[in-house]
């Protein structure tokens, strides 16, 4: 497990092999969501906006690295299937801009795991990313299988499902 709670070996035991897109990848190995994948045959892509890592990565992974700011990416060469995304852009409320500019209506994404750093945000104020995450994706067809992920006792993650795949 190199995912800094799991989410690496929760996808594999889902599914064993597939296509990831990973939005905020940071350090290629290091509390890496994908790297696992990787080395278990997966293909993919990940993106980061700070280049910081980008020596070590292609010293250390196959799969391709874009440097830039996702939130201005075009994402329409995507597949109408992607086994997996991760979403992990800081502060939530660019995961969550994030989540709504992706191709929701060619891109089916079989497992999610999507960072709302829940235990940061302001009710009040509102800015309630979980809430606002929950409803969007419930309403586009996922099922949240794991609430509220928990890094050092804060909820901070949700990991989700597409109701139409069968595992």
């Amino acid at each position: 497990m190199y995912s800094q709670a799991g989410q690496d070996e929760w996808v594999l035991s889902h599914i064993k092999q597939g296509y990831y897109l990973e939005i905020g990848a940071s350090h290629p190995i290091n509390i890496s969501n994908t790297y696992l994948l990787e080395q278990n045959g997966w293909d993919g892509i990940s993106i980061d906006i700070d280049n910081q890592c980008e020596e070590i990565w292609h010293q250390t992974r196959k799969n391709r690295l874009i440097i830039g700011n996702a939130l201005t990416t075009s994402f329409d060469w995507l597949p109408k299937r992607v086994e997996y995304l991760s979403l992990d852009i800081d502060p939530a409320r660019n995961t969550f801009e994030m989540l709504t500019k992706l191709p929701h209506k060619t891109t089916r994404f079989s497992l999610i795991t999507y960072e709302h750093d829940y235990y940061l945000c302001n009710e009040s104020a509102g800015h309630d990313y979980r809430q606002r995450s929950r409803q969007m994706l419930n309403n586009l067809g996922y099922r949240l299988l794991v609430p509220d992920v928990c890094y050092e006792g804060k909820p901070y993650e949700d990991w989700w499902i597409d109701k139409t795949i069968r595992f």
